[in-house]
């Protein structure tokens, strides 16, 4: 049996993804590309966006389109919140929830030995109502990864309780539901002993581990940091909804944490934050962002940002444009707002237009590409002064991960990309090297061993 996935979407459906091969290839499968003729189609769909939707129906229709006869097995958030929609596309022809992603291969094993659907799964409980998805999903140790033997992801929570004015996760994820600790550290023991030297922890909304028993994010980065192996943490993002400033100081003071966290603003104006239903203000993100340098000037803080919200006002707008500058993002992800049905920012009024939309876009896309490039700057000056200083940390310590022509390529502790300089080829993938930066180039800089 030949299987091919797409994925759409965050890094927990990259990581439900890579569950779901292992899957296949533990009954015998072979995975093969989205664009290789294939007996099995799998669609984990995003439904962040009416984009996101629209592109889970594109790749719906091209892998059809690669086989004719395949069976397209359609999964993930627009799957949950629109099963009826989905199902109903001719290309489909099996429709699976969130909490059901473990049962895929079991199902489609059967179905392809000739096993009639309906005694392999009820098919009206596949997709689950938010108020019955009350537990975590098992669906095994995940040991591989498509960033090779370097980064791996580990899944800890699932579900949001946040329920912001633009967002439909908490209907497509569900409430909030932790992973239990021994199960993390057995995975995270796994994938060190399997070679790998970043793990990455990932949920829909990782600040909520454990508020759902008792316990916090704390407790599972203390565990972690105590592990004897020489490898590094890192966290996928941290929500401003859940956790201050004084949560945020506890949080990363880990040493094999990286100097790196994605911390979502969504705006920078009070008014907007309000209206999105986020729980804090501008002067309580800059709270967190202060921290934050305050612990190490050098770490690199990213972000989301939505432009044109209904209610944002050029005055608002501009908010956003100073939490960028004071903050000093290594790297902005700009979204245009677009109504989602189902969500309280639908029925908002003072609906903003596109074209302000795109050109508040634009500008905020120029004073993030200049905060950008001054975050770079700052650490190669860093970089280069503690060059052979015995006090030097991790920040400048780089996995590597591919090699292109003469670079080595991967990221430093603080997430910036790294190009290293390796024409006799002596560098090793998948290996920690200490480098210098020297350079902005392309979409990082490029660096040299010391």
């Amino acid at each position: 049996m030949r299987v091919a996935f797409h994925t759409l979407g965050c890094k927990v459906n990259q990581y439900e993804t890579e569950a779901m091969k292992e899957a296949f290839v533990s009954r015998g499968a072979t995975i093969v590309a989205e664009d290789e003729v294939a007996d099995v189609y799998i669609v984990n769909t995003c439904t962040v966006t009416n984009i996101a939707d629209r592109k889970s129906r594109q790749y719906i229709r091209r892998m059809k389109g690669v086989n004719p006869d395949a069976y397209v097995v359609v999964t993930g958030c627009y799957a949950q919140v629109e099963s009826e929609e989905v199902a109903s596309l001719p290309e489909v022809d099996l429709v699976v929830g969130n909490s059901n992603k473990a049962k895929i291969c079991d199902i489609v094993c059967g179905v392809l030995a000739g096993r009639d659907l309906s005694e392999l799964a009820d098919e009206s409980r596949l997709v689950l109502p938010r108020n019955e998805l009350t537990e975590f999903e098992d669906m095994g140790l995940v040991v591989s990864s498509e960033s090779g033997m370097t980064r791996a992801y580990i899944k800890i929570q699932e579900g949001c309780d946040r329920f912001c004015a633009y967002c439909l996760i908490p209907f497509a994820r569900g409430p909030v539901r932790s992973r239990p600790l021994e199960d993390i550290l057995e995975e995270a023991h796994m994938l060190l002993d399997a070679g790998y030297k970043e793990l990455v922890l990932t949920g829909i909304n990782t600040a909520l581990y454990g508020t759902d028993c008792g316990t916090s994010i704390e407790s599972v980065l203390a565990s972690l940091d105590a592990i004897d192996r020489d490898f590094r943490i890192r966290l996928s993002s941290l929500e401003p909804t859940v956790v201050d400033k004084n949560d945020v100081e506890r949080i990363i003071r880990y040493n094999k944490l990286c100097h790196h966290l994605h911390l979502s603003a969504q705006s920078g104006s009070s008014h907007v934050l309000g209206l999105m239903n986020r729980h804090y203000n501008k002067e309580d993100y800059l709270d967190i962002v202060r921290a934050i340098h305050d612990y190490d000037p050098y770490y690199n803080i990213t972000t989301d940002i939505i432009v044109g919200f209904s209610g944002e006002t050029d005055e608002d707008f501009q908010d956003s444009v100073d939490v960028t500058r004071k903050s000093e993002f290594g790297k902005v992800h700009i979204f245009r707002y677009s109504k989602r049905k189902g969500t309280v920012g639908e029925k908002l009024p003072d609906e903003v237009p596109g074209q302000v939309k795109t050109e508040r876009a634009k500008i905020l896309a120029s004073a993030a590409d200049e905060v950008a490039k001054t975050f770079i700057d700052k650490n190669i000056a860093q970089s280069q002064h503690r060059n052979g200083n015995a006090d030097r940390d991790a920040s400048y310590r780089v996995l590597t991960e591919e090699r292109h022509g003469n670079y080595v390529t991967g990221y430093t502790g603080n997430y910036i990309k790294t190009y290293i300089e390796d024409s006799k080829k002596e560098l090793a993938l998948g290996e920690f090297y200490n480098v210098q930066l020297t350079q902005i180039y392309k979409d990082g800089c490029k660096a040299k061993t010391i």
